[in-house]
């Protein structure tokens, strides 16, 4: 309830900073990503997952990472979509959903040989332990461990 509430006074507060265009264009971000994103961990939805094998390691790069970096590469260049409230709208739904939704959006690199059977990412406990993936970082923690 509390995490609810939260999101519900920061979007208010959101669309009156930012105005309604940018507010519609994140419901709309949001409501797309919903529909075509899984329903939840491990399942497959209508859009499959960006996934890079890489020696033992899988590389699943979720869509708010990528959102998120098309929100930076949209920043730093100066192209856009059709305006930059619409894109940062659009592009922030996407993100959003992806953070808000799933419990493992932090799970970034998983041991290939123990997520074979199924081909599925495993679903985080409530402490965050991925025991049975195998996963040795996190998405804050892999940029840690590299400096």
């Amino acid at each position: 309830m509390k995490k609810r509430l939260v999101v519900i006074l920061s979007t208010i507060v959101m669309s009156i900073t930012l105005g309604y265009l940018f507010f519609l264009s994140l419901l709309l971000g949001f409501l797309a990503t919903k529909y075509l994103a899984a329903e939840s961990v491990g399942e497959r939805g209508k859009i499959r997952s960006i996934v890079i094998p890489f020696r033992s390691w899988r590389i699943h790069l979720h869509h708010w990472l990528y959102s998120l970096w098309l929100i930076g590469l949209s920043f730093a260049t100066g192209i856009h979509f059709l305006t930059p409230t619409i894109t940062y709208g659009l592009l922030g739904g996407v993100t959003f959903q992806g953070v808000y939704s799933y419990s493992d959006w932090h799970i970034v690199l998983i041991n290939r040989h123990q997520t074979r059977a199924k081909d599925r990412l495993a679903t985080a406990s409530k402490d965050g332990a991925h025991a049975e993936s195998g996963l040795i970082a996190t998405f804050g923690e892999a940029g840690a461990s590299e400096q």
